[in-house]
């Protein structure tokens, strides 16, 4: 008899996970990304966010629905707020428990704007509170800055005492020229690297002139993606390796492809590692737990990758203890 009502025991207690998980798995999670797919997959940065997402929410056997809205190449917050309109409404049909809101022209004129539905967002590199935030039912992932530590490793291995910054034009980039212009004193008593401007450019010609003229003593690429010569974006290895080649000052970056392309080093944060996190917060939520008692969450800890080659064109000794660090090496 004790045999039956241990085995019985066993048996509810199995049911009820699996019950549990099945609950779980019928929750319906949306992502949307403020860009279409195909430039998703262009940038290349979306996909191991997308990949983390997927990732973290498999395990509860939740398959999320992704959405696309072109905010990315409309050229007034008139025309991307109506754009949002419309992409709420496609995500509201979806009937989602959840949404997943990537990038900070969605989390600005979608996410932000959505006020029945659970919203983690992640990916953005402005400040929450430009983008319509705090909201009771908003929580999310932001992305830690390691401008201090760059610029810092910056000064040693080149010597430089300012520094510059170099990218596409966008909603994202206007934000991080807005933070590093409100930090800059801060910076420069962390590093010692007085930051004098940041360049939000569409085209080689302008990038061409910038480089050609550049006032400060180390360039920092930030966007490197959709710049179009002759009416065609470039491809950002392209445009890099052109950077290096014809700049008359070091060039870093901020992304690992950059720093494969030529640029000489970068501390980077994981794309998937993003990815993850959202779907960490969204579990939490999904499970019970209201946003506004869910802290943001600073994204995941970067790694430092360098180009040898770079290092050797720009005669630097790298010192063995920043080499041991590196997480990749670029020969």
């Amino acid at each position: 008899m004790k045999v039956f009502s241990k085995t019985c025991l066993m048996v509810c207690m199995l049911s009820l996970a699996v019950l549990a998980g099945n609950a779980m798995g019928a929750k319906k999670v949306v992502v949307v990304s403020g860009v279409t797919e195909s430039t998703a997959a262009r940038v290349g940065t979306y996909p191991p966010v997308y990949e983390g997402i997927k990732e973290g929410l498999k395990t509860q056997q939740i398959e999320p629905e992704f959405h696309y809205v072109d905010l990315d190449t409309l050229e007034n917050d008139e025309a991307k707020a109506s754009a949002g309109i419309e992409a709420i409404a496609r995500i509201r049909a979806a009937k989602p428990d959840l949404v997943i809101s990537l990038d900070d022209n969605c989390l600005k004129f979608v996410g932000s704007n959505i006020d029945e539905i659970p919203v983690v967002f992640a990916w953005i590199w402005g400040q929450p509170e430009a983008l319509g935030l705090p909201k009771a039912n908003i929580t999310g992932v932001t992305r830690r800055s390691y401008a201090a530590d760059i610029w810092t490793m910056a000064r040693k291995l080149t010597g430089a005492k300012t520094v510059a910054l170099l990218s596409k034009s966008s909603t994202s980039m206007a934000g991080v020229k807005q933070y590093l212009t409100v930090g800059a004193d801060k910076l420069e008593q962390a590093s010692g690297i007085k930051f004098l401007d940041m360049y939000l450019l569409d085209t080689f010609a302008e990038w061409e002139n910038k480089v050609q003229t550049f006032p400060a003593d180390l360039i920092y690429l930030a966007d490197t993606t959709r710049i179009e010569k002759e009416g065609v974006a470039m491809k950002d290895a392209d445009l890099v390796r052109w950077t290096v080649e014809n700049a008359q000052v070091p060039v870093i970056a901020g992304s690992e492809k950059d720093i494969q392309a030529g640029a000489l080093f970068a501390i980077v944060t994981s794309e998937k590692g993003i990815g993850l996190n959202a779907a960490e917060i969204a579990l939490k939520i999904l499970g019970g737990a209201k946003p506004a008692d869910i802290p943001y969450v600073s994204s995941a800890t970067g790694k430092l990758v360098i180009n040898a080659k770079t290092a050797q064109k720009y005669k630097l000794d790298i010192p063995y203890d920043i080499l041991a660090s590196a997480g990749k090496i670029y020969e």
